[in-house]
C-alpha cells in the first residue's frame, strides 16, 4: 500500500494556518510552557529544549488542517513554506519563528 501523501494547503489556508500559530505562541498558558522548557535548560540548550513544546503548540493548529502524527508538524510547515513568496506568508513564519525565540531570549537575560 502507498503511503498517502500530505495534504497541500491553499494560500489562504496556509495565510489562515500561521495566524493561528501566532495567535497560539501568544497564548498564556503556551508562553508559560515555552518559557518553562526554555529555564530548565542550559543556556546554550534551551532553544533545543523548547523545541518539544512548540511542535506541539503547532501540532494542536495543523492537525485542523490534515497534518498528523510525528511527521504532520514538519509537512504543515512545508505545505505553508510552499506560498513563502507571498509577503503575508513570508512575514507571519518569521513571526512563529521569532515567536517562539523571544521566549527564549527572555530566559538567558
Amino acid at each position: 500500500m502507498a503511503a498517502t501523501p500530505p495534504p497541500q494547503l491553499t494560500l489562504e489556508q496556509a495565510k489562515a494556518a500561521l495566524r493561528e500559530a501566532i495567535a497560539a505562541f501568544e497564548l498564556p498558558e503556551n508562553f508559560d510552557k515555552i518559557t518553562a522548557a526554555a529555564a530548565a535548560a542550559p543556556e546554550e540548550q534551551r532553544a533545543m529544549a523548547v523545541l518539544p513544546v512548540v511542535q506541539q503548540i503547532q501540532s494542536s493548529v495543523l492537525t485542523k488542517y490534515g497534518f498528523e502524527g510525528p511527521a504532520g508538524v514538519f509537512q504543515g510547515i512545508m505545505a505553508i513554506k510552499m506560498h513563502e513568496s507571498d509577503p503575508e506568508v513570508k512575514e507571519g513564519i518569521q513571526k512563529v519563528t521569532t515567536g517562539f525565540m523571544q521566549h527564549v531570549q527572555k530566559v538567558s537575560k
